[in-house]
């Protein structure tokens, strides 16, 4: 008998890890299951992705005198032990930040379009980020930006090329809300059970 004739055996242990559910022995070969390691990455197995979603986001904002575009990682978790299909942030990591720029006005009545949309641009350049690789975002106006006439078409066009966008024109309530909720002054609130006064100074 040859050497190639003899099967090397191989035990329950070579299965114990695997993470394909299904497999078939070819012929009549004995092989062990090493490829099914995808290495120690949890995001790697399928029982963790069932129930976790990573999502690249852009919040763009748009302000009466500066504008500035934010990079995000966000994890998304589902909660197995609440039986429900609903999945929570659990996390959010600012991939990279733009300097905050001059909004570019061409008039009293129109902003420039071109100049906004040359530091988004360079937002994404310096981001390492394609947009067809940003999952979620949003284009928010506000101030003296929201009051140009061509405010809503330039935020539209951003959304559309920016990737999966949301538009949103944001009044005197949603500017607060959204510093309060963004500076984390509502979270806080909620774990201390306290009261607390969040001032937004815009501009």
């Amino acid at each position: 008998m040859s050497s190639e004739d003899i099967k090397i055996k191989h035990s329950v242990l070579d299965h114990q890890y695997g993470a394909d559910t299904y497999h078939t022995h070819d012929g009549e070969a004995d092989h062990d299951h090493d490829h099914d390691f995808a290495g120690d990455d949890p995001s790697q197995e399928s029982l963790w992705r069932q129930d976790n979603v990573i999502l690249h986001s852009v919040g763009i904002d748009v302000g009466s005198s500066g504008t500035q575009v934010v990079f995000s990682r966000i994890h998304l978790r589902r909660i197995a032990e609440d039986l429900s299909s609903r999945y929570t942030v659990v996390e959010r990591t600012a991939l990279y930040q733009s300097p905050i720029s001059l909004t570019p006005y061409l008039s009293d009545s129109l902003m420039d379009a071109k100049a906004l949309g040359n530091i988004i641009d360079k937002a994404y350049q310096d981001s390492g980020l394609h947009p067809d690789e940003v999952d979620a975002g949003a284009v928010i106006l506000t101030g003296e930006a929201l009051r140009r006439e061509n405010s809503e078409s330039i935020a539209a066009v951003l959304a559309e090329q920016g990737g999966e966008f949301v538009c949103a024109t944001a009044g005197h309530h949603m500017e607060a809300m959204l510093a309060v909720y963004g500076s984390g002054a509502a979270k806080r609130s909620y774990d201390d059970q306290h009261r607390i006064l969040n001032i937004d100074i815009g501009g």
